[in-house]
């Protein structure tokens, strides 16, 4: 049996707007050794579960850095502590993604919403839950990766995620893994700028 014309017209754009919707804005401009490159390279980024770094943190507007950073991952669990940036004392945040504690010079609080919190309590906050990807050089699982550049190493070069756009300036090596050294991080409110200074532990 045929099928009338028309129909068969219908269906043909469907089946191509289909392809389109299925296109990953990630892949769009990278070259396919790029892309080749990034697929190994997330694969073994994705089995490290622990790491401890020591590092420093800024706004973005500031021509030196305000503030050091630690962050030691376990698994989900991590703890990540602030000393001085922005004009605060001493943060530590430690927990789950889920749960999570607050110690500062204010007390300790857990909360769900840290990033509210912070910024409630602070007046700055960091996207804690997707940092944890991102400070390896990987988009955070749990979002929507809108754009993506490479460098024909599968190095991530800039990142837009969720609203925060990141942009990785400087990598180094550590346990045969090209790791970020220098990145930032911004939405439309507020910019960061994270320096690495030592990748204590990978694995």
């Amino acid at each position: 049996m045929r099928l009338p014309r028309a129909l068969l017209a219908g269906a043909a754009a469907l089946l191509l707007a289909g392809c389109f919707n299925n296109v990953q804005p990630e892949s769009a401009g990278n070259s396919e050794q790029a892309e080749r490159s990034w697929a190994a390279r997330r694969a073994a980024l994705q089995h490290l579960h622990s790491f401890t770094l020591q590092g420093r943190l800024a706004e973005s507007g500031l021509v030196s850095f305000g503030g050091a950073l630690s962050w030691m991952q376990d698994g989900e669990e991590f703890q990540a502590r602030f000393y001085g940036p922005l004009g605060v004392g001493a943060v530590a945040i430690s927990g789950t993604p889920e749960d999570m504690e607050v110690r500062s010079k204010d007390g300790i609080a857990r909360t769900r919403d840290p990033e509210a919190f912070m910024q409630q309590q602070f007046g700055w906050s960091l996207p804690l839950r997707r940092l944890r990807h991102w400070v390896l050089g990987l988009p955070a699982p749990d979002g929507r990766v809108e754009a993506l550049k490479l460098d024909e190493s599968g190095r991530i070069l800039s990142l837009r995620q969720d609203g925060w756009e990141l942009a990785y300036t400087e990598y180094q090596t550590v346990a045969g893994l090209e790791l970020p050294k220098k990145f930032t991080i911004s939405d439309s409110e507020r910019g960061f700028k994270v320096f690495v200074d030592q990748w204590v532990s990978v694995q």
